[in-house]
């Protein structure tokens, strides 16, 4: 669909719905596409650009997957793409689809190639066939393990068990062996009568492996499992705390993508997590002198020690002692110690060996690296810094295993850990929960709940439990034929912490109209110009702020907290319901439409962020809450208010679809089996409604919440299942015409899918509609799905709330620029573009959001940052408040231009 074309059918088909019961807008002139939506003249598949996000080429070889969108109709479904360098030259492609438009014409495709450092840009994905690869990936499926090979790399996986990773090698040669998924328990079920702690090991153990996909670029490997103790002798080991890993192999290449996730199942009063993360075991193959470890710490800065150093310091105790000791700062070679002459081998044997070494980084400003010579000797303290990059390697000059972290300090208390170098293999331990930091603890921060309309809590008993959320963290896997040199295990720091991605341009986002209404930046006027400025301004404070306030942590690093308290000058980080956000309001929207409409790479890397974080930690899992989210608390899990539009696909569909994480797709299509059931078990009205409520739900934003669920499955998959279940309730809502202006419960059959009116009383909640996406999704379907009835209802319901509703509802503005641009009132047209107006200024006539204020002295902890802003509680800033705001500015912008010529000047 072209751009005009878009607009116009959104508004065409409220149109033609209301004209069965309007002629007003019975004009037959009006309707200027069909009711499908579709472009009568489609053109083929054009060629599109893409670059790399930030401009950052590859700094090592590395495989990249990306999702590029389509308009409706450009690309057959089953059509090859291949990718093209700078000067033309088809490089191995790999693509799959991953969503379809109505027609069964692509919607999104991914696509996989192998960058290395000379790749330049920009690239272009075009129709066509691609070459093979010099070395196409091979993978082999055995009874009882998995092989893949790369070329260089050949990974031996285990289909049962507790080792994941049985074996690497590399040119033929074992570097490493063992693979496997730790977890360390402190139970505390004796601890108050006895003051008795036990810490019990767990291993993972796999249930299930699938072979994604095989190649030829790009093979994923995911396997699922229990993390299993040890047997008491009195019963079965115990097995709890799922998990998910996914292995991705690229063409070529010898580095291995990892995702792991977890999800706590277990007793928070009981169970207190004190590590977890991966362990892999690296035999040696060369002595002491030739083994190295490496730690990326601050920066580009790099600790580089072999296990047994050259006395450099001493000269005279060895021949050549200060060469051999550089070269073993770089990873160089020396001489065996029988090359030597007797005295310098003797005086060799008599150093220090060094067996373990350990990086922590237990605060997101500091990190300690330590090592010692052997478990029954003192460990030695090297030094400290302040953020850690995340990476660590052992081997030899024969070849060795490095790992990087990706967000490691960010998501601390983290660590990296290296013990046996001095024997026949070392144990590398990668952990994403350090064991030197405090155990887990995951209990709610108080034992009794506060009052809703001082603390703006809905505590409910029993409700703030962590048992169903989870976490996901990434790393990356360097196997090496060597002892890299210093820059390339920078590279490897940088390269794991921030992989390369490529992107489209921003207006090719906005011109195949695939992830909702937004509008390109427009500075052709000075009201426009002032909202682009303020919107820079918005983002900036909040990117400052997550690092003035330190929100970072394992379960924490992402979010934002909701509420600002002007008077303490804090954040209201531990009162009730103004704590962690929880995607209240859709900061999550506001971050990814930022991105789609400039490409900055600082935004995707916050929206990134916040989607990993609310999808995984404020979602449940499993559980008696599965399917449903938690609203915003001081804990991710304490509110008592469990909702599905936590964990609508709307929010996650950006991420995967941009990226083709796996993890993600997972996390859209989960809710689809759990979250009906866990609605009928605790409808979201249990707490308001006077009459039986079961199987009651609200059209927003619940309805609107499954509906994102199931168009997202309907486009991934084509099945019509999905898009029937959709359409049997925008029939039903269109049958009732007040359905979205005046009634605010339904009664929702999970069986049919269809609404029902449950009768009096029942008033509407008219700004639940839309503050949760739910105009987004609206819109959607009005585009995909052919229901004019449903079209005219949320015509009805953007008209009302346009005319009807106070000027300082959040929502006010872009359905009031929807209601003008569906009915072409001239009117309206003008309220919307004063409420744009409007949006601009604040109280004191200032821009909102307004400069930050410096606050210093003694009032404060420490040196801060304020901005006023418009808060229903407070005057400041709050975060669903600022996203919506922003969200407005971006969407009706986009809206204005339908609008007449003389109302946009």
């Amino acid at each position: 669909m072209t751009n005009k074309t878009r607009r116009e059918f959104l508004r065409d088909a409220a149109v033609l719905g209301a004209a069965i019961t309007s002629s007003k807008f019975a004009d037959a002139s009006l309707l200027r596409t069909d009711a499908s939506g579709q472009d009568a003249d489609r053109a083929a598949a054009t060629p599109i650009a893409v670059s790399w996000l930030g401009g950052q080429a590859p700094l090592v070889p590395a495989g990249v997957s990306w999702g590029v969108p389509w308009s409706r109709g450009s690309l057959k479904a089953g059509s090859p793409l291949t990718v093209l360098s700078a000067d033309h030259r088809p490089l191995p492609t790999q693509c799959w689809p991953l969503a379809y438009w109505p027609d069964g014409s692509i919607k999104w495709a991914g696509l996989a190639i192998v960058a290395d450092v000379q790749l330049a840009v920009p690239l272009t994905v075009a129709a066509g066939s691609s070459p093979a690869p010099t070395s196409p990936i091979e993978v082999e499926e055995n009874t009882d393990s998995v092989v893949v090979s790369t070329g260089p790399l050949r990974c031996t996986m285990a289909r049962s068990g507790a080792g994941l990773i049985q074996s690497m090698q590399v040119d033929g040669r074992e570097v490493a062996h063992n693979g496997r998924l730790v977890v360390l328990c402190e139970d505390r079920s004796a601890y108050d009568a006895s003051r008795t702690l036990r810490e019990e090991e767990f291993t993972g153990e796999i249930s299930k492996v699938t072979v994604e996909q095989r190649g030829p670029i790009r093979a994923v490997v995911h396997f699922e499992g229990k993390h299993r103790g040890q047997s008491n002798g009195t019963g079965a080991a115990r097995q709890w705390l799922p998990f998910s890993v996914r292995l991705y192999f690229t063409s070529g290449l010898s580095s291995i993508r990892l995702v792991h996730t977890f999800v706590f199942d277990g007793d928070q009063f009981t169970d207190f997590i004190s590590g977890l993360g991966l362990q892999f075991d690296v035999p040696f193959r060369e002595e002491l002198q030739n083994r190295h470890v490496r730690f990326a710490t601050d920066g580009n800065e790099l600790f580089s020690e072999p296990v047994l150093m050259s006395p450099g310091y001493r000269p005279s105790a060895v021949h050549n002692a200060v060469e051999m000791n550089r070269a073993q700062l770089v990873g160089q070679r020396i001489p065996n110690l029988d090359s030597l002459p007797p005295r310098d081998k003797a005086n060799m044997q008599t150093i220090a060996v060094w067996d373990s070494f350990r990086l922590n980084q237990l605060a997101p400003d500091s990190f300690s690296l330590d090592k010692r010579t052997k478990p029954a000797a003192s460990w030695l303290h090297i030094t400290n810094g302040n953020r850690a990059r995340g990476l660590v390697f052992v081997g030899d000059v024969s070849g060795g295993l490095a790992v990087g972290v990706k967000r490691f300090w960010q998501k601390y208390p983290a660590a990296l850990e290296v013990e046996g170098a001095s024997k026949s293999a070392a144990t590398m331990k990668v952990w994403f929960w350090s064991p030197d930091a405090a155990p887990m603890d995951l209990r709610h921060y108080d034992t009794v709940g506060h009052n809703l309309r001082v603390s703006y809590e809905d505590y409910q008993p029993g409700f703030s439990t962590p048992n169903g959320v989870a976490n996901t963290n990434e790393v990356t896997l360097w196997v090496t034929a060597d002892t890299p040199a210093p820059e390339a295990f920078v590279a490897m720091a940088c390269t794991a912490n921030e992989p390369p991605l490529p992107v489209c341009t921003p207006q090719h986002y906005y011109d195949t109209h695939t992830l909702g209404v937004w509008s390109l930046p427009y500075r052709s006027t000075p009201d426009l110009a002032s909202a682009e400025e303020q919107l820079d301004r918005a983002f900036t404070f909040y990117q400052g702020e997550v690092d003035r306030r330190r929100w970072y942590g394992f379960w924490d690093y992402g979010d934002f907290i909701r509420t600002y308290d002007p008077i303490r000058h804090e954040w209201m980080y531990d009162i009730g319901g103004h704590g962690w956000n929880n995607t209240e309001l859709m900061p999550n929207a506001w971050l990814w439409f930022a991105f789609l409409r400039s490409g900055r790479a600082d935004i995707f890397r916050m929206a990134e962020d916040m989607t990993r974080n609310t999808s995984e930690v404020d979602v449940y899992h499993s559980g008696r809450f599965a399917g449903l989210g938690s609203r915003h608390n001081v804990n991710h899990w304490g509110d008592g208010a469990k909702e599905v539009r936590i964990n609508e696909a709307f929010l996650k569909r950006f991420y995967y679809y941009l990226t083709t994480d796996e993890r993600t797709g997972d996390l859209v299509r989960e809710p689809l089996t759990t979250v009906e059931q866990s609605i009928m078990d605790y409808p979201p009205l249990r707490e308001v409604l006077p009459l039986p409520i079961h199987g009651v739900l609200r059209i927003g934003p619940d309805w609107l919440a499954l509906a994102s669920n199931w168009m997202a499955e309907w486009e991934r998959t084509g099945d019509t299942r999905y898009r029937d279940y959709i359409l049997t309730g925008m029939k039903d809502i269109g049958a009732m015409p007040e359905a979205f202006t005046s009634r605010g419960a339904f009664r929702y059959d999970p069986a049919t899918k269809h609404l029902y009116d449950i009768g009096e009383p029942n008033t509407g909640v008219s700004d639940f509609m839309v503050l949760f996406g739910g105009d987004q999704i609206a819109m959607e379907l009005i585009q995909l799905i052919d229901c004019p009835e449903f079209a005219h209802s949320w015509y009805l319901f953007s008209d009302k709330w346009a005319r009807e509703t106070p000027g300082s509802r959040y929502s006010k503005l872009r359905m009031t620029a929807y209601a003008a641009n569906i009915a072409q009132d001239a009117v309206l047209e003008d309220a919307a573009l004063q409420l744009f107006r409007e949006s601009l200024k604040f109280e004191d006539g200032d821009h909102f959001p307004a400069k930050p204020t410096v606050i210093e002295g003694p009032m404060v902890a420490e040196r801060v940052e304020e901005t006023p802003g418009r808060c229903s509680f407070t005057p400041a800033i709050a975060t669903p408040e600022t996203a919506q705001w922003a969200i407005n500015i971006m969407t009706a912008t986009e809206l204005f231009r339908n609008f007449r010529s003389d109302s946009k000047s």
